[in-house]
């Protein structure tokens, strides 16, 4: 599927974003129906607030907050409440919500607000780049120098990132200017892949103007990554256990901040995203912009079916994306694509023994020894693999990827962390 091509502290991989890099986002039909998850975020989940037969319009408040670690939940479209459910999001059974469409497109606004953070927080706004941490708590106090916008977008596939620069820059920019003076920012930083430097030079200026520096970051596999990120910004390690406020930053995703600028100047709550469909099994690749719990299948409909039979269908990129044991899992704030893959893009060789060429410890970002933690779990020796770094693992697949033998070390280390934490979890009971 992608070529490989080692690079120390990382892998470079093919990115395969030709096709939908100078796609312009585009709105897809509505659905006749929506099934929303009361957690999409990390943290506590959301409490519902209507009941079936209800009415509701786009932004009525499905489901409030329940604390401060958790977020608000608004209808995407406008219909009536048929079902309150459980549904399974990977492995968690979260409750949902049901919403049949009127396809009558009516609107419902967020209240006027206090705050910037009391706004962010009505309009259930997360990190959108795939971790879903509340947004408001992110900001809430801030007293950070500064400020970090990811736009690097490393996984392969996905441009929904790149999108938002080429078609909200300045809104971008207004949000940013607004976030400086609230929270006083010494210094906001703009990252992106050196790939898309040439296409995007047009940035350069407005972002000069509006004193936003713009870092350029190498094209390898994990540039995105939140530790990566921070060192490649602030030349700052960001240890275990450590929050990146504790070194004075505050970074998010740049579909967050447009996500703000939509609920600031606009009123509107966090109910749809844009998403790129892409692999080679898709018949026409897309960015599209969707209510959020629309059915994966509704879109790939969307997006013309399948061109061939796909062997995997992926929530997000390649590299860090969950697989879909079915189609009718709806759409998520996190979501950032779908893809994909034909039996030819995904195929996965059989594993061989390790033949200790050492290539996942120099691609790994983080410094750790991949392998090893995986013999250590391997073994049942949890210990070892604690002792060598487990808990630090970023999940970001470069060591699985780049393993000639084709051992899937990835899957050992996230069993190990597992079991670590749960240990952790009854000791400390």
């Amino acid at each position: 599927m992608l070529n490989l091509k080692l690079r120390l502290g990382g892998i470079k991989l093919q990115k395969n974003k030709e096709e939908t890099n100078q796609l312009k986002s585009v709105e897809g039909d509505m659905p006749p129906s929506v099934l929303i998850p009361l957690s999409m975020h990390i943290g506590k989940e959301a409490k519902p607030v209507v009941k079936v037969g209800d009415q509701v319009k786009k932004g009525t408040l499905l489901a409030e907050r329940d604390g401060l670690i958790s977020a608000n939940i608004h209808s995407s479209i406008s219909g009536k409440v048929t079902q309150l459910t459980e549904i399974m999001i990977g492995q968690r059974q979260v409750k949902a919500i049901k919403i049949e469409n009127d396809y009558l497109n009516q609107l419902e606004l967020l209240a006027q607000e206090e705050t910037l953070e009391k706004v962010i927080a009505a309009a259930g706004i997360v990190g959108l780049g795939g971790a879903g941490f509340p947004t408001d708590v992110k900001f809430l106090g801030s007293t950070c120098d500064t400020l970090i916008i990811n736009a690097a977008e490393c996984e392969p596939f996905l441009t929904t990132d790149r999108r938002v620069i080429c078609e909200y820059l300045e809104e971008v920019i207004a949000v940013l200017n607004l976030l400086r003076d609230t929270y006083k920012y010494q210094h906001i930083t703009l990252v992106i892949e050196k790939h898309q430097l040439a296409s995007l030079a047009f940035i350069k200026e407005p972002l000069e103007q509006a004193n936003i520096t713009l870092k350029i970051v190498g094209n390898h596999y994990p540039q995105g990554a939140e530790k990566i990120l921070i060192k490649n910004v602030s030349q700052q390690e960001l240890t275990l256990g450590r929050i990146p406020k504790d070194l004075s930053i505050c970074l998010t995703n740049i579909s967050t901040i447009y996500a703000i600028y939509q609920a600031v100047y606009k009123q509107l709550p966090l109910t749809e995203r844009t998403i790129t469909v892409s692999g080679d099994a898709i018949a026409v690749k897309k960015n599209l912009r969707v209510p959020i719990g629309t059915s994966v299948e509704w879109i790939i409909e969307q997006c013309g079916g399948f061109s061939k039979q796909p062997e995997k269908v992926i929530m997000g990129g390649p590299m860090m994306g969950r697989l879909l044991p079915s189609l009718s899992e709806p759409i998520l704030k996190t979501t950032g694509g779908i893809t994909c893959l034909s039996s030819e893009e995904s195929l996965i060789p059989t594993e061989t023994s390790c033949i200790k060429c050492s290539e996942c410890i120099n691609g790994c970002p983080v410094g750790l020894m991949p392998i090893l933690i995986s013999k250590a779990y391997r073994e049942g020796n949890l210990a070892r693999a604690q002792e060598l770094g487990a808990l630090n693992c970023i999940d970001c697949g470069a060591c699985s990827y780049i393993c000639p033998s084709k051992i899937d070390i990835l899957s050992d280390i996230k069993q190990a962390k597992s079991e670590i934490l749960k240990k952790i979890e009854r000791e400390k009971k």
